[in-house]
């Protein structure tokens, strides 16, 4: 009877033991952050690594507003269109016809959202010297092998370079 007891007792305290160090690892950590304690992919952060003039920065923000905006409206839509796709393969009778509509949809938004981020980037581009060019190309090209942006979001092109998220692009 002690046995069972002991055995049952030790396997609680394992169980227990488990379960709060999953919750330890679930912490976010500082792996978003740079060795100055800016966010590596906050504007503050990539506008020193520029040496961005104040012209520059200007236009950049303008840039980076419309952006912002423009990707707003398309993440509600395919939002939208992701509720509806999870509507229409729930029904007691799913409609394929109108699920492959839906997906192709959703496919269009993803490809429009691609297009208008590398617009933005080569526009942000065209405004720097030869020498930011260089630091700002090299910038990216880390960034699309994950770099800086966080475990989640390694992959998936549909993401930008700019918050968290990844919904918006900073430069």
């Amino acid at each position: 009877m002690k046995i069972t007891i002991t055995k049952t007792g030790t396997f609680m305290l394992g169980v227990a033991l488990a379960i709060m160090t999953t919750g330890l690892q679930a912490q976010r950590g500082n792996g978003m952050h740079s060795r100055q304690g800016f966010r590596a992919d906050s504007g503050v952060y990539a506008h020193r690594m520029l040496n961005l003039t104040a012209d520059q920065d200007e236009k950049i923000t303008a840039l980076r507003i419309v952006h912002q905006k423009e990707m707003m409206n398309l993440r509600n839509d395919k939002a939208i269109k992701q509720a509806e796709l999870q509507k229409y393969r729930s029904a007691d009778k799913p409609d394929m016809t109108q699920i492959n509509k839906t997906i192709d949809e959703l496919g269009k938004l993803t490809v429009e959202m691609q297009k208008k981020s590398v617009a933005h980037e080569l526009a942000v581009r065209n405004l720097l010297t030869d020498e930011q060019k260089a630091v700002f190309t090299l910038r990216h090209h880390n960034r699309e092998f994950g770099e800086g942006r966080g475990m989640r979001h390694s992959q998936g092109k549909e993401y930008s370079y700019g918050n968290r998220r990844g919904d918006c692009r900073n430069l």
